[in-house]
């Protein structure tokens, strides 16, 4: 029961099948389950803290997030090996000093066949999702990013 819930939660909201009709072109951002595989810290969260919740997700991430909750850097566990390497104690560090900021910002109502090109042309870290407003929405992960470009080949195939 545990592993179908599992599944289910990382699912997008429109599967593919081969009955689908629905057009590429029309396909957006907000048809992909962004909710999922990420948790949030504050800025000031301890290397410790970071650590339990990238803990959590076992493919996902850590955003960090600053006052205004919108997402300012990205943990993974490579954060915490380069701190390692570089002598430092991560779990003593707070999440500021371990992120990376290498961030890209796509709109949730945009089309995935022209947010999957600057995805790929810019080969961010990391891939937020925002509203119109520059509200956060989620994050685009790597398994979201794979899966757009599954439904665009399989539409235009």
């Amino acid at each position: 029961m545990a592993k179908k819930k599992a599944v289910k939660k990382i699912m997008s909201k429109k599967p593919i099948s081969k009955g689908d009709t629905t057009d590429s072109s029309k396909l957006r951002v907000s048809d992909l389950e962004i909710t999922d595989e990420f948790r949030t810290v504050n800025k000031d969260a301890n290397g410790k803290e970071a650590a339990s919740m990238l803990m959590k997700i076992p493919h996902g991430i850590v955003l960090v997030v600053g006052t205004n909750k919108k997402p300012e850097g990205v943990i993974t566990a490579r954060e915490f090996l380069s701190k390692i390497i570089d002598g430092e104690n991560p779990v003593n560090l707070n999440a500021a000093a371990l992120m990376n900021t290498d961030i890209m910002e796509i709109k949730y109502n945009a089309l995935l066949d022209k947010v999957v090109p600057k995805v790929t042309e810019n080969d961010p870290y990391a891939v937020i999702v925002t509203d119109k407003g520059g509200e956060f929405k989620g994050y685009f992960s790597p398994k979201d990013y794979q899966e757009a470009l599954a439904r665009i080949n399989y539409q235009q195939k």
